[in-house]
């Protein structure tokens, strides 16, 4: 069979060629298993070798494939290196040596079978698609990379027809090449926010038809007809029979306890990945979204059952934009798969029934062998992963007679984290100390001392890496969970969220509880506040009259001065307490922006620390001190490390850190001879004169609010260790649901492959318990009619 002739041979570089193939090939099997782990783990260092995977593989598919083809006029050899193996054939060569191969210029005609591996490997494995959000949206790209990428192997392909005796298993090589590569670029059509919201559309409804009974309306009219439209909401038994209906069907959801995990996650999977796209939902998405959540007793009496239902969908979502899920999961790609294999599989037995193999080279035949067989090992690795799959485990159980292979399946999968189980921590005083936790594990632990810290920050200040630097040594990772246990903050989360949740079910409005950032629970301190206050008053009086009566004849002149000194007390008293309260209010309403907010409550929550005496803490205290300090470290890592997530609710925060990041450093200085630590830079803070305001003696171009939160401190100290950290807490939890429920559903989606999000965990909970402005459908169709009286 002949082919065209080649262009000029260029400079051979066979082996160049055959590396550049087998670490292909490598990465490949690498990245298959390391793909996944970017979703389980927050640390930079698994991300970032998920990341040089991902780049290489490419990056060393397309150099091997340029290789090919700028030594494409050398494989198979020149009419002269054809004639020479002829000769070296004719005087004898032992089988084995390399005829075409390596002779003068030329290359082994093997080489040209090699070419749809490379189209194989730009396919990627099934684990990983997409490294960002991003590279979906670069759909276009890559399809026009299929087609730039095909062409140049078919180009090496029929340059080397002449005396290619693997056309056949090349050629099938080249369907699996065009499959794999192809399910990669409609993957990432799949996971782009256009592919992914035309995937999940309902189709367009175009309503009652108005025109229509309209027209109708107008012709009966000028008939002289007596004619009324009539609605069927109108209807009080026409409303309960549908209010009926709509109980029913979620009762029978809160009923229904014979469903598996991943079968009840994958329904909501179908109402809520909608959110993902900054879709609406309706109210009666709503209804049975609650009736789950907020009724049934198995999940609100564990709130370790409701995280792990959220935590199953947003890996049904990880795997719709990350991952060949689109196609996996589809008859399509079934059938596309099954074709794959079974072209890998007759490409194996055609190379292994090639009866002249003497006319390659041993490492040539090792290298085919390799390619093949690994070929045949990531189908198999993924179809193994395909089958122990949530997505797979849902399908088995709707299918009655496979029920016993997803019992199965389950009892041998291995149980693995669905996300990181982390948050984040940022210490402000810390890290302005330049002294990251002694407590933190890790590569912190090297730091060999706080000289050697500051050293090392005056290094990767000056070489301008200074956040990777704080990635490492400044940030650390708060396990949440623990084992099947999910942890006494998701528990306050979820309670403090069905809390809300039941309220405004009682009083429709799903926006009012979730659009608190602290308001809610300093005016339930508020109340508390005034209300012992009232009562103490009285009491207070109460005692004083017996004093006075008592005393009545041994001093009357004193009576009036002493009732008059206890009107002026109980007045000075109440102001003072006004004044105290207007500092905590004032820190979070709606006049100060919330990264200030944030900041403040940040460093005064770090102040509240330091011990009031050397006692030890109650229930209450060691129950509330670690949630709030958690939320408190979390909230500013997302302020300062991932912007992106609160940038709906903050302003300049950036600016504001940087501030009072430099106001603390400039008040550390003064006490660097003794080299403070973290509890004396509290107790150096606390101990500063605060009875002028600081805007006072500043002025307001400076954003520092350091000292402010040391006023703010001040006051919550006064309220006593266990009321001050639960309501620290509160208000944490509240700055939490708040940032939560203004962050756009497509940065959720972009944390999903760095580990996951608290906040994204605490939204997605907020939208099942109904909470949120994502409910905007509140009426279905009215379903009018024409009514003619008289008839």
């Amino acid at each position: 069979m002949g082919g065209f002739t080649p262009p000029i041979p260029q400079d051979d570089s066979n082996w160049e060629i055959r590396v550049a193939v087998l670490l292909s090939l490598f990465l490949q099997m690498i990245l298959i298993f390391v793909g996944p782990v970017r979703k389980r783990s927050s640390s930079p260092v698994p991300r970032f070798l998920v990341w040089a995977c991902y780049l290489l593989a490419d990056w060393v598919a397309d150099l091997a494939l340029g290789l090919l083809l700028n030594n494409m006029g050398n494989i198979g050899g020149s009419q002269s290196s054809s004639s020479s193996t002829i000769t070296q054939h004719a005087t004898g060569l032992k089988r084995g040596s390399p005829t075409n191969a390596d002779a003068g210029n030329s290359s082994p005609i093997i080489f040209a079978f090699w070419t749809p591996f490379l189209l194989l490997h730009l396919g990627g494995p099934d684990t990983i698609t997409a490294y960002s959000l991003e590279d979906n949206e670069l759909w276009l790209r890559h399809l026009i990379g299929l087609l730039f990428e095909l062409f140049s192997a078919s180009v090496i392909f029929f340059c080397s027809l002449k005396g290619n005796p693997m056309i056949p298993a090349t050629v099938l090589m080249f369907v699996v090449g065009i499959i794999k590569y192809g399910e990669r670029t409609y993957s990432l059509y799949s996971g782009s926010v256009d592919g992914f919201r035309e995937n999940i559309l309902d189709p367009p409804d175009p309503g009652p038809n108005y025109a229509k009974l309209m027209t109708e309306f107008d012709a009966k009219e000028k008939a002289g007809l007596v004619v009324d439209i009539v609605f069927a909401g109108d209807d009080d038994d026409a409303k309960k029979a549908l209010a009926d209906l709509e109980e029913g069907e979620a009762a029978r959801l809160v009923n229904n306890s014979n469903k598996s995990l991943e079968a009840q996650a994958f329904d909501f999977f179908l109402i809520f990945r909608r959110l993902f796209v900054n879709l609406i939902l309706s109210y009666k998405e709503r209804k049975i979204s609650q009736a789950y959540f907020l009724d049934r007793e198995d999940v609100t009496n564990s709130p370790a059952k409701a995280f792990q239902v959220i935590e199953v969908e947003l890996n049904f979502i990880y795997d719709m934009v990350y991952t060949k899920a689109p196609v996996a999961h589809s008859k399509a790609g079934c059938v596309l798969r099954f074709l794959a294999s079974a072209c890998l599989v007759s490409s194996l037995l055609i190379f292994f029934f090639h009866g002249d193999k003497g006319s390659f080279m041993h490492v040539d035949i090792a290298i085919t062998y390799a390619l093949l067989l690994g070929g045949i090992a990531l189908d198999g690795v993924a179809l193994a992963m395909l089958l122990s799959s949530h997505r797979m485990l849902v399908l088995l159980e709707k299918t009655r007679w496979l029920e016993w292979l997803s019992r199965a399946v389950r009892s041998v999968r291995p149980r693995l984290r669905r996300w990181s189980e982390r948050t984040s921590q940022l210490n402000l005083v810390s890290y302005c100390l330049d002294k990251p936790d002694s407590a933190s594990s890790g590569l912190r632990g090297c730091l060999g001392g706080p000289r050697m810290a500051r050293a090392l920050t005056r290094v990767a200040e000056t070489l301008h890496v200074r956040e990777i630097f704080d990635d490492f040594f400044f940030i650390r990772r708060e396990r949440l969970c623990s084992g099947q246990e999910k942890g006494p903050l998701l528990d306050f989360v979820f309670g403090r969220l069905k809390e809300r949740a039941t309220e405004a079910k009682a009083i429709k409005d799903t926006t009012a509880a979730c659009s608190c950032r602290g308001e809610g629970v300093l005016e339930k301190l508020r109340t508390q506040i005034m209300e012992n206050l009232k009562k103490a008053t009285p009491e207070a009086a109460g005692a004083k009259e017996e004093e006075v009566i008592s005393n009545k004849d041994k001093d009357k002149d004193a009576t009036p001065e002493a009732a008059g000194a206890k009107e002026k007390e109980a007045i000075s008293n109440k102001d003072e307490v006004e004044e105290k309260l207007h500092v905590l209010e004032s820190s979070v309403n709606r006049d100060r922006e919330f990264d200030e907010s944030l900041l403040l409550w940040h460093i005064a929550t770090d102040l509240c620390c330091y011990p009031f005496q050397h006692t030890a803490p109650t229930e209450a205290t060691s129950n509330m001190k670690p949630i709030a300090n958690t939320l408190s470290e979390y909230m500013l890592y997302l302020l300062i490390k991932q912007p992106e997530m609160l940038s709906a609710t903050a302003g300049i925060g950036l600016l504001r850190y940087r501030d009072t990041c430099a106001e603390a450093k400039r008040f550390f200085e003064s006490a660097a001879a003794w080299d403070p630590d973290h509890k004396d830079a509290r107790r150096m803070l606390l101990n500063v004169n605060t009875t002028e305001k600081p805007s006072v003696v500043k002025g307001d171009r400076c954003k520092s609010v350091l000292f402010d939160a040391v006023i703010l401190a001040k006051v919550l100290r006064e309220l006593g260790d266990d009321l001050m950290w639960e309501v620290v807490a509160g208000v944490w939890g509240e700055m939490l649901t708040y940032a939560a429920g203004k962050c756009r559903g497509s940065t959720h989606v972009r944390q999903l492959s760095r580990g996951g999000e608290l906040i994204t965990m605490v939204w997605f909970l907020m939208a099942h318990m109904g909470l949120g402005d994502m409910y905007r459908i509140h009426e279905g169709d009215a379903k009018a009619k024409l009514i003619v009286r008289g008839q």
